[in-house]
């Protein structure tokens, strides 16, 4: 069931896509704003437990519902799977942004390439070079940031929400991921002063911190088989590479895109502004005091792959690289169904 559950979300949600806009994702950030302004004290405890209701408490909820309602009939706990499932997965809310941008460059309209790249992190997040690049950014330095939102988007969006369901029992851990993604989207990246374009915003709260920091726990293991997958179905000796060296870099709150960014990088031979210090005021193109020295491990900067300057031919090479992980993916889940059928019959 969990194979024709994942497959039945991902037919609907490719035929009637949930906007990231819709109503309900509203509902969802209303809830969280809703909770922090009732409940922060200033204080970390309050920021945990308000994690812990709203995450631990959806999944536990979700999981409970769905159970009894496959405890009443199997296709009511089918049809509930695959319900929040299709709430989780937002494949087209990635893509059709990405779309967007592939076919402004197309015909040379580099002004929209521009406007539907600041659209896009304006809501899914990114840093100084993204916001510089949908500022004024030639058609290069906008393909690699799309390049770039896509890969997050994907693993955000699809890549760890299967990761998850799989994990834990029924759609519960797909809930589990994806309130946690929201919770540092509303509490943390919507507040970023960078992507305000260095406006005067109010400072991450405890909330905003705490959520930035569970997220990467939960991110931490589905960011890593993502950045194996995309080593299998990429180049592989590349992307190991990369991965293995930007991995030395300074700790960042973007850890677990740093993994996946530098495992893509390499898998498709292509540059992007991969996340190497805490600070923020690294440009692209200025390598860091550490780089300038051979990065914190020489012997594998000697090594390092020769990639290329992102384009529109990338931008191609980027959706094949995300087609081809989420057939693995897709593979995988069989496996694990396939292994869960062996088990009953046994």
């Amino acid at each position: 069931m969990t194979l024709f559950s994942f497959i039945f979300a991902m037919l609907l949600e490719q035929f009637r896509p949930v906007r990231d806009d819709s109503a309900f994702a509203k509902r969802i950030e209303q809830l969280f704003l809703r909770v922090e302004r009732s409940t922060n004290s200033g204080e970390m405890s309050s920021a945990r437990l308000s994690w812990f209701a709203i995450v631990a408490g959806g999944t536990v909820l979700t999981w409970v519902i769905v159970a009894l309602l496959s405890h009443v009939n199997v296709l009511l706990g089918f049809l509930a799977t695959v319900g929040v499932l299709y709430l989780c997965i937002g494949f087209r809310q990635f893509s059709n942004r990405f779309t967007e941008i592939q076919l402004a460059l197309s015909v040379n309209d580099l002004a929209g390439a521009r406007n539907a790249l600041r659209r896009w992190m304006e809501h899914s997040g990114g840093d100084v070079l993204t916001r510089l690049a949908a500022e004024s950014g030639d058609s290069s330095a906008i393909c690699r940031e799309a390049i770039r939102l896509a890969l997050v988007g994907a693993q955000r969006h699809v890549f760890g929400v299967i990761f998850w369901f799989v994990i834990l029992p029924g759609p519960a851990g797909a809930v589990l991921y994806r309130l946690s993604a929201e919770a540092r989207r509303v509490w943390a990246d919507a507040r970023d002063p960078v992507l305000a374009g260095g406006a005067s915003t109010a400072p991450i709260s405890p909330f905003g911190d705490f959520a930035v920091r569970a997220f990467a726990w939960v991110d931490w293991f589905p960011s890593r088989v993502t950045a194996i997958v995309f080593a299998i179905v990429g180049n592989f000796e590349d992307a190991i590479l990369m991965w293995r060296y930007k991995s030395g870099f300074a700790p960042h709150k973007n850890d677990t895109e740093r993994v996946i960014l530098s495992s893509g990088a390499g898998a498709m031979g292509v540059r992007l502004s991969v996340p190497e210090a805490p600070s923020v005021s690294i440009r692209f193109d200025e390598p860091s005091e550490t780089e300038a020295f051979g990065g914190p491990w020489p012997s594998l900067a000697q090594d390092m792959p020769d990639l290329r300057e992102a384009n529109e031919a990338a931008l191609r090479s980027a959706v094949g690289l995300v087609w081809r992980a989420l057939i693995l993916w897709v593979a995988l889940v069989l496996l694990v169904s396939i292994g869960h059928w062996l088990g009953w019959l046994t």
